[in-house]
């Protein structure tokens, strides 16, 4: 299962303790111990189960944020979930408190949360659920010469989450997405870098003082798209028209993941589900090698319309949800307009192709076969899938009402 990963958008994540028989005796080690690290979690099936935390402790992340990139955030997620009634833990991937993003994260470069460069900057983030022990740790940072405006909290609600140690707690990860670098070569080091995480576990026993559950950012700024909608419909059109000697099916396309303070209630997997982001996908269908058999995607380009931060599509293996490849909003802005001469909306528009074979072909995105997750078979079922991810004015995810929702056409030969 890939967990309905973003197509060339990297992900690093704070699974667990280094192993025991890695061994680690000064911080620069640990790039030279990334192999066996990696080796150890992905060589055994179900291996990756994600960590446990009493309420008396912390994670500490003190680290460089990415290099500068369209979007980054941090976000902690129960991996698995103890339910009472039903004597077990079930694997639901859900968040528990909203990303810290680049808008959002207290730096060297954005000190107290401020306005400035959030990129390639110190931080410190204090992953915990007791006041007191966020206070601590707070005090050691600003005692070892760290400024206070750096240190973000990021607080696990000890009613959401069930911590402590053993089969009847929740287990719990964290991780960090990263989109868009802008010097690639750059990005790919940092991606690739092995850092430390630090468990803090306090010498004695504590009095507990949890956090209440942290607000959640509001999506959603009253100001829709629906006025595009009559260029979409032309769109449609255009489309349909450009392509009339081929058989056209349109696909829906619905809510995929809902979000995660729902699915933690109805014990629903969402697969690392962030509240930056919307996310939606199109019926089933496959995609073949003849010529005359692709998909073209259209919509609304939600970056252009301020609507979000950046917006992509994935082509994606239903039964594993792997996303082989995608096209993002920086790559196909200003493609509806050879569909739509002379109309001003067409640059909030946009349309895209997934082909087995692109040729020269500009805004086709070529979908692999292989090697096995990697591509997805000629007669595999698939789906497109859709983010768009921080919209600017509320810091988080677009609200779903007030999006036009991007479209597919299978098309094949009669």
């Amino acid at each position: 299962n890939a967990a309905g990963n973003n197509a060339d958008a990297p992900y690093r994540g704070v699974f667990g303790a280094i192993p025991d028989n890695v061994e680690i005796k000064d911080i620069s080690q640990l790039t030279n111990a990334q192999e066996q690290v990696e080796n150890l979690l992905y060589s055994m099936p179900g291996m990756i189960q994600g960590w446990q935390l009493n309420p008396d402790e912390a994670l500490v992340i003190v680290t460089k944020t990415p290099p500068e990139c369209v979007y980054f955030s941090y976000c902690g997620f129960i991996f698995y979930k103890y339910y009472e009634k039903d004597q077990q833990r079930k694997w639901v991937w859900t968040s528990y408190n909203d990303p810290l993003n680049n808008l959002t994260i207290k730096t060297a470069g954005t000190p107290n949360g401020t306005k400035g460069n959030p990129f390639n900057q110190d931080t410190i983030i204090i992953v915990t659920a007791d006041r007191g022990i966020d206070q601590r740790i707070r005090s050691a940072a600003v005692a070892a010469g760290y400024p206070e405006s750096i240190i973000n909290t990021y607080v696990i609600p000890s009613s959401m989450v069930k911590l402590g140690t053993g089969p009847e707690f929740d287990t719990v990860v964290f991780g960090q997405r990263m989109a868009l670098f802008v010097d690639e070569k750059a990005g790919q080091e940092y991606v690739n870098a092995v850092s430390a995480a630090l468990r803090v576990i306090p010498k004695s026993q504590v009095e507990l003082d949890p956090f209440p559950a942290p607000e959640l950012r509001v999506r959603g700024t009253g100001k829709t798209e629906v006025d595009l909608q009559p260029a979409l419909d032309e769109l449609r059109k255009a489309i349909l028209a450009k392509y009339s000697n081929l058989s056209a099916n349109e696909l829906e396309t619905d809510l995929w993941l809902p979000e995660s303070y729902e699915a933690v209630q109805t014990e629903t997997y969402v697969a690392g589900e962030s509240r930056d982001t919307v996310y939606l996908r199109s019926d089933t269908l496959t995609l073949g090698d003849d010529p005359d058999e692709f998909v073209i995607v259209y919509g609304v380009n939600h970056a252009a319309t301020g609507k979000a931060t950046y917006a992509n599509c994935n082509f994606y293996g239903e039964a594993g949800w792997n996303g082989v490849v995608g096209i993002y909003s920086t790559e196909y802005a200003g493609s509806a307009g050879e569909f739509l001469p002379g109309n001003p909306l067409a640059k909030y528009l946009y349309v895209c192709k997934f082909a087995r074979n692109c040729g020269s072909e500009k805004n086709c995105v070529a979908v692999p076969t292989g090697p096995k997750a990697h591509g997805v078979g000629l007669d595999e079922p698939a789906f497109i899938g859709f983010r768009a991810y921080m919209e600017p004015a509320t810091k988080v995810g677009p609200a779903y009402a007030e999006l036009l929702y991007d479209r597919v056409i299978k098309f094949s030969s009669r």
